[in-house]
């Protein structure tokens, strides 16, 4: 499966991503500063796939629920993450009913361990909000229609 079939899949279908499955209920496009647009589709629990088409990335992401200090280096879970991106953007569109709100602005960083796992902080500016998701990065081989 690659990203175009991604993005266009249907509301409540189910994918593989790493053997697991992953229902898709909605997302958010999201127009970075830069103009690049960005897509975080949720399932019906606790994880979000970002996928950013222009640079072919797919990274699965698991919400964590107690709260990280962001700095140049984070330690989660005995392992250190290094601050690697930081970008800012406006969500566009929304499908299906994520949390987010057509409108809101969100900044967010990422920081990466030696092994490639990431954790993203976003937060959303508008209302002050911020999440936290520590994720793998994903190939288009390790998806897969169910």
């Amino acid at each position: 499966m690659d990203i175009k079939d991604l993005l266009e899949i249907d509301l409540s279908k189910s994918i593989s991503v790493f053997n697991e499955p992953f229902r898709y209920m909605g997302r958010a496009e999201i127009t970075l500063d830069n103009g690049a647009v960005l897509y975080w589709m949720y399932d019906d629990g606790d994880v979000m796939f970002a996928v950013a088409p222009d640079e072919e990335e797919l990274v699965l992401f698991h919400k964590i629920e107690e709260e990280i200090e962001p700095s140049d280096v984070i330690l989660y879970q005995a392992k250190e993450y290094e601050f690697s991106y930081e970008d800012a953007g406006k969500i566009t569109e929304i499908i299906g009913n994520p949390e987010e709100d057509e409108g809101d602005r969100y900044l967010f960083s990422d920081y990466q361990s030696q092994d490639g796992d990431t954790i993203r902080i976003i937060t959303n500016e508008n209302t002050g909000e911020v999440y936290q998701y520590i994720g793998k990065t994903v190939s288009e081989d390790d998806l897969t229609t169910v």
